[in-house]
């Protein structure tokens, strides 16, 4: 079944859709132009579309459905968002941008986070802060794009962001040309931490992260 939501007035929405089996044919499609703030929770549908909301400034969306570029360019005018769902290669529609955003966080279980977070970060030019973290005890089903490697700098990286926080950072091969790439070219970082599930400072994951190079002088690296 596929809920029609159609509230053109509305300005807060919280759904909370996460008990059950993913069923096939089952979603949501919501039409709320005046929406200023979101919480979608829904790891029981497979399917979502989010229309035009041009005065959203918070969104915290939790979804199981692959299909990120029927909602995400939906978001634009966010200045805070948080984001746990399957990406695609193209997770937006080409010519996105998210001229607003200053605060962006994103869920490292679920496939294809990290090209979802490149995507992101080359659109968003104002970013400050970013936030890594697991938000699902168990990875999501589905093949996982890996991080590219590139030369190209996004501009909110080389003049605005400001703190990166990084929960749970594993030290695979994966997260760690993640972490590279943001510490590499970073130019205005303040302060990145990374917690670790280990409690040893001196643990090789952790030594491996201080060897990476920090283009800023001024930046931090701490450890939780």
């Amino acid at each position: 079944m596929i809920f029609n939501i159609k509230a053109f007035s509305l300005r807060s929405l919280s759904i909370d859709n996460s008990i059950g089996n993913v069923k096939k044919n089952h979603g949501f499609v919501i039409n709320a132009p005046s929406l200023e703030k979101m919480d979608f929770k829904d790891t029981f549908s497979n399917f979502l579309v989010f229309e035009h909301m041009p005065e959203v400034t918070e969104a915290n969306v939790q979804v199981l459905c692959g299909h990120s570029n029927m909602f995400i360019g939906s978001l634009t005018s966010a200045r805070l968002l948080s984001l746990c769902c399957l990406s695609s290669e193209t997770p937006y529609p080409s010519g996105t941008t998210f001229p607003y955003l200053e605060h962006l966080e994103l869920c490292t279980r679920c496939a294809g986070w990290a090209n979802l977070l490149f995507c992101i970060l080359k659109d968003a030019p104002t970013l400050k802060y970013l936030k890594l973290k697991p938000q699902h005890g168990a990875h999501y089903n589905g093949p996982m794009i890996l991080w590219k490697k590139t030369t190209a700098v996004p501009e909110c990286l080389s003049t605005h962001l400001e703190i990166m926080e990084w929960r749970q950072y594993e030290g695979t091969k994966h997260e760690r040309n993640v972490a590279a790439y943001v510490l590499a070219n970073a130019t205005c970082l303040k302060r990145a931490t990374f917690s670790t599930r280990c409690r040893n400072k001196h643990h090789r994951r952790l030594r491996k992260l201080k060897k990476l190079n920090r283009v800023s002088e001024t930046c931090q690296l701490l450890f939780n």
